[in-house]
């Protein structure tokens, strides 16, 4: 299942979460190496995020991907974009990760003093 655990409806039929929960567990008591790898242009979402997670055994779990074409996220991209941000934390985002925004803010601050 590539494409992660929804919850919806038709993975709470197949118990697909059910199944995710079990590698979990396993994860979390296994202790040889796991090594997960995502691939080029390769993308991992959803609960399958979540099951390979390195944080759920940091000592044997180390997740790698190719260098600018794999992804992963917890959300889809449907689901990101249905998330409703608050305006302040929007601009409050924008201006710690905007690099314009930034020197702006750099120039406004000297230019106060």
């Amino acid at each position: 299942n590539w494409r992660g655990f929804s919850g919806g409806q038709r993975d709470m039929f197949d118990e697909v979460l059910k199944y995710g929960s079990l590698i979990v567990d396993a994860f979390v008591a296994y202790e040889q190496p796991v090594f997960v790898f995502i691939p080029p242009f390769a993308e991992i979402r959803g609960g399958a995020w979540v099951v390979l997670d390195a944080s759920i055994n940091a000592n044997v779990m180390e997740m790698y991907a190719a260098s600018g074409s794999a992804r992963g996220g917890v959300l889809e991209a449907n689901g990101a974009a249905s998330v409703k941000y608050r305006t302040k934390d929007l601009i409050a985002t924008m201006h710690r990760l905007d690099e314009k925004l930034i020197d702006l803010d750099k120039q406004l601050s000297q230019a106060e003093q």
